[in-house]
């Protein structure tokens, strides 16, 4: 299997990158939906609770009192931070990035299968998730700093990802009679 095939892109490495990628993005939007679910507005963290870093504890998990505490605040950073609605926006477009990359390891799957002619599928895929990391930056961008810095770099990461397999794809539909070895 080679990358380049005469004038064009393999569909296979399309296909192999589309699955890594998007099992990689299962897990980051996975990750994230859950601490949206979690770090919720009223919660211990943001009442200004003492860490409850016990020392038992803190041995079993390999920690010292500080990262314990450090871990408290990180909370507390995301629940200052964040406006009203940004808790529902993350929700809903964590939501949406996990359908979309389940959908992109199954375009991917069928990309290395070249089980059928997926080229509109799989532009429908990549572009809703260049959306949905744009809708993020956007989002990011009106929080407060500290929420930025936390956001910011891994959705422009993701966001060129998506990107360049979404000119992938758009390049590999336009060759006539492609041949995906």
């Amino acid at each position: 299997m080679s990358e380049i095939q005469g004038n064009g892109l393999s569909t296979k490495w399309i296909g192999i990158v589309a699955v890594l990628f998007g099992i990689l993005l299962l897990a980051n939007h996975g990750n994230e939906f859950l601490k949206q679910l979690v770090v919720a507005p009223g919660s211990v963290a943001e009442l200004g609770v003492p860490a409850d870093c016990r020392a038992d504890e803190l041995e079993e998990e390999g920690l010292s009192l500080l990262e314990c505490e450090l871990m408290v605040s990180n909370i507390q950073i995301t629940l200052a931070s964040s406006p009203d609605w940004f808790r529902s926006a993350l929700l809903a477009l964590s939501f949406g990035g996990i359908l979309f990359a389940l959908l992109s390891i199954a375009v991917g799957m069928s990309f290395v299968n070249r089980t059928s002619p997926i080229g509109k599928l799989a532009g429908v895929c990549f572009a809703g998730l260049v959306a949905i990391d744009l809708l993020i930056f956007i989002a990011a961008t009106n929080t407060g700093p500290l929420l930025r810095a936390q956001y910011l770099w891994s959705t422009l990461l993701w966001f060129f990802v998506h990107l360049s397999l979404l000119s992938a794809v758009f390049s590999v539909s336009k060759q006539p009679n492609l041949d995906s070895d």
